[in-house]
């Protein structure tokens, strides 16, 4: 059976639905099965990318957290993308391709983008450079 990479898009509606809806809705909504979805939060739980919010998705996943998650603007991530890929000499395309194979960079890119957004908001400012933010080569 042929496994669908969860794009960007993706990913970010279901950290945006994750408080306010089941699996079952979040995986109709992606027209994804709810194991996959189930099974796609369970890794972003673990990652730290996404916070349980309600007593069912609690039970589910065995976490405590009752608090909603920072859902970066999809610009956030992609300043951090292109800055991942200066630092690291490589294109778009390559880093793309990592990322469908790498959750753990994913996850950590993502992190690197919820924190923007939430400096941003923090001293009202505006996008600014990740350099040195930025996981090393």
């Amino acid at each position: 059976m042929l496994r669908r990479h969860w794009t960007d898009e993706e990913l970010c509606e279901l950290i945006d639905l994750w408080p306010t809806h089941s699996v079952a809705q979040i995986a109709k909504h992606l027209h994804r099965s709810p194991s996959a979805t189930r099974e796609r939060a369970r890794q972003l739980l673990r990652d730290g990318v996404l916070e349980g919010t309600t007593a069912s998705h609690n039970i589910l996943v065995g976490t405590g957290s009752m608090t909603r998650p920072i859902r970066p603007d999809l610009q956030d991530f992609d300043e951090v993308k292109r800055d991942y890929c200066r630092q690291h000499h490589i294109d778009i395309a390559k880093l793309n391709a990592r990322l469908e194979t790498d959750d753990r960079l994913a996850a950590e890119l993502y992190q690197l983008a919820q924190a923007a957004k939430f400096n941003r908001q923090a001293v009202g400012g505006e996008r600014s450079s990740l350099q040195g933010v930025l996981p090393g080569p």
